[in-house]
């Protein structure tokens, strides 16, 4: 919420907008149209003026501080935007939490204490939540104080911190009461892991699983109610919030005997991505499984998280993650869009740019329409860029039924930012659309994600929409990216108005090629340009034509099964299929402890039941995976 006052915006535009007239018409009347028609280019025109006016502290910035920063010291700016939010959450106090790029590093310190930047943010009335050993500090900062810490000679970027979201589905109409009786799965009969662990004595003993998600506020009730044994919490890693709990006991329901670990991917991006090191080096992790996205996480390139994920599976962890709920393109529920920069000479009225034609006919669409669905959601654009190293600037606009931008990214790049700009769909009204716009540089290819949003046919707009959401660290090359099947009753709410039934799964009895998947389960496959260093995977195209494409996701388990917790009964989302397969992983490694990570990933695969298009497809892998079968595939003995 801005500081100031709503009814003070109200009654200035229209005097604006009589001003702007009366400049070139001194005795016509405007009408309204045209009064909100001047007032819209003029606002935009404002908006885009910003960014030509960057202070040298201003330029290190993300432009949703700089924007909201100009908005509440500027009311005739204020006035000629009066439905835009830069979607920025600062507290009452005037806080707002931010990620810091320091360029000094941090040698040796691990906490929120040690580094001159770290001491700044506290002296300027902050306080530091994280600092990393390479440079990273997320930290809550006064909004009068970011352009002094950025001005530091020792900072190169200051953000809006870096949002993060678990894939889990609320269905609050299929919500149910916690019995006394232990909650088992159903997972566990339908993947056929009760009979599994009798046929091949099997039950996860000697593997360590651990779990990365928000928190695990519940875990002692879990434990006093018989659903947990003891879990390894490194101190001060609990997190907050109860996903960790719900999924510790579906892994501990199918693989009973696997001692656990958890530790939360919250606090930052480069905290979950130093958990994930340090799940494996000091905590002695052989398999870990999360349910987390990072917004920021690139689809193009393995960025910090990825790279973490990389170091672990290359030390011989298994590695599972959430495909996503971002929908697909299969079941029309998707808000993803990728395509090479195809440029527009139809301009946008006081943008300067140019506008992405979304159209590969021969007419010209330059915004993609928004389904009601997608209010509140957020909006994220990437280009082929290294990350850290994009000199191509292009930016991101949400407009109105009319036209006008109600929300915004268009930050600077200039050969050091990154390729990424992010806005949020307003949480009331209709009628909006996403535009993207080459303000310079090169064409580039795009993504354009809505995230768990959707791009509809509005009025005379058409939809574009193209399959490969899966991104980020899930989609890391020697993870196990996990797509989601309803274990038994289907998910009890439409994704959104008018959607057709979800389906059910086959609770008592197994999975089989009949079997449905998730209609919200996100798809692949994923086309990468860049290796995590930067250098380009095929130098000098980095477009459609160039880069490599990744066959994400790989696998698809239960979603929708009991838990104890609260809030999760059943649990839903692609976030209960990831702690599914890491615990079948489990009961492959604990009946054959010296196999290796490319031996459980061929049982796995070649023994899943194939879904939907016969083979790989890029909504479900290479299907539904079984316990028994994988063992079998395996080699492991029956008992």
């Amino acid at each position: 919420m801005r500081g100031f006052s709503r009814a003070a915006t109200r009654s200035v535009p229209l005097a604006v907008g009589v001003v702007l007239l009366g400049a070139g018409v001194a005795s016509a009347q405007p009408s309204a149209a045209d009064v909100v028609a001047q007032r819209t280019e003029a606002g935009i025109s404002a908006l885009q003026g910003i960014k030509k006016s960057l202070t040298p502290a201003e330029r290190k910035q993300d432009s949703r501080l700089v924007i909201e920063k100009r908005l509440r010291a500027d009311h005739v700016l204020a006035a000629l935007l009066p439905d835009y939010r830069t979607g920025l959450p600062v507290a009452n106090s005037g806080a707002v939490s931010v990620d810091i790029t320091d360029l000094t590093g941090i040698t040796g310190i691990t906490g929120a204490a040690g580094t001159a930047v770290a001491q700044a943010v506290r002296a300027a009335g902050g306080t530091v939540r994280y600092a990393s050993p390479d440079g990273a500090v997320r930290a809550d900062l006064p909004l009068a104080a970011v352009d002094k810490i950025a001005a530091r000679g020792d900072v190169s970027a200051v953000a809006p911190a870096a949002q993060a979201m678990t894939w889990h589905e609320q269905d609050p109409r299929r919500e149910l009461v916690a019995q006394a009786v232990t909650q088992v799965s159903e997972g566990d009969k339908a993947h056929g892991a009760d009979t599994a662990r009798a046929e091949y004595g099997v039950t996860g003993s000697g593997i360590k699983v651990c779990v990365l998600s928000d928190g695990v506020n519940s875990l002692s009730k879990s434990q006093a109610a018989g659903e947990l044994p003891a879990v390894d919490v490194p101190a001060g890693q609990a997190g907050s919030g109860d996903e960790g709990t719900a999924m510790l006991e579906i892994v501990h329901d199918l693989a009973p005997g696997a001692t656990l670990g958890f530790a939360t991917a919250f606090t930052s991006e480069a905290s979950f991505a130093a958990n994930i090191r340090a799940l494996r080096t000091t905590g002695h992790c052989t398999v870990i499984v999360d349910d987390v996205a990072y917004f920021d996480e690139s689809p193009f390139q393995d960025t910090q998280v990825a790279q973490a994920v990389n170091d672990v599976t290359a030390a011989g962890a298994l590695y599972f993650s959430s495909a996503g709920n971002s929908g697909n393109l299969t079941d029309g529920t998707s808000g993803y869009y990728e395509g090479d920069f195809r440029a527009s000479a139809t301009t946008l009225p006081g943008i300067s740019g140019t506008p992405h034609d979304f159209d590969p006919g021969s007419a010209v669409q330059t915004s993609d329409p928004l389904s009601a669905g997608s209010l509140g959601k957020p909006v994220a654009l990437f280009w082929s860029d290294p990350w850290g190293k994009s000199g191509n600037d292009y930016d991101l606009f949400i407009l109105n039924v009319s036209g006008s931008v109600v929300a915004s990214s268009d930050n600077p790049q200039t050969g050091s930012q990154n390729p990424y700009e992010i806005a949020s769909v307003p949480t009331t009204g209709s009628g909006y659309r996403v535009a993207v716009v080459k303000y310079s540089g090169a064409d580039r290819f795009l993504a354009l994600n809505v995230i768990r949003g959707r791009f509809v046919d509005s009025g005379s707009l058409r939809a574009f929409s193209t399959a490969g959401v899966t991104s980020g660290h899930s989609a890391a090359a020697d993870a196990f990216s996990v797509a989601a099947a309803p274990a038994a009753t289907a998910f009890g709410r439409p994704l959104e108005t008018g959607d057709p039934a979800n389906p059910a799964g086959p609770y008592p009895g197994q999975f089989t090629s009949a079997s449905k998947w998730e209609r919200f389960t996100s798809d692949g496959e994923r086309h990468l340009f860049f290796n995590p260093d930067g250098t380009e995977l095929t130098p000098g195209n980095v477009s459609s034509t160039g880069g490599a494409t990744r066959a994400k996701p790989d696998l698809t388990a239960a979603d929708g099964v009991a838990t104890s917790v609260a809030g999760f009964q059943p649990f839903y989302g692609t976030s209960a299929a990831a702690p599914h397969a890491a615990a079948i992983a489990a009961l492959l490694l604990s009946g054959k402890p010296t196999a290796t990570p490319a031996e459980i990933r061929s049982a796995l695969v070649s023994s899943a039941i194939d879904l939907g298009a016969p083979g790989y497809d890029p909504v479900t892998g290479a299907g539904v995976i079984m316990a028994g079968p994988a063992l079998a595939a395996l080699g492991v003995p029956q008992s």
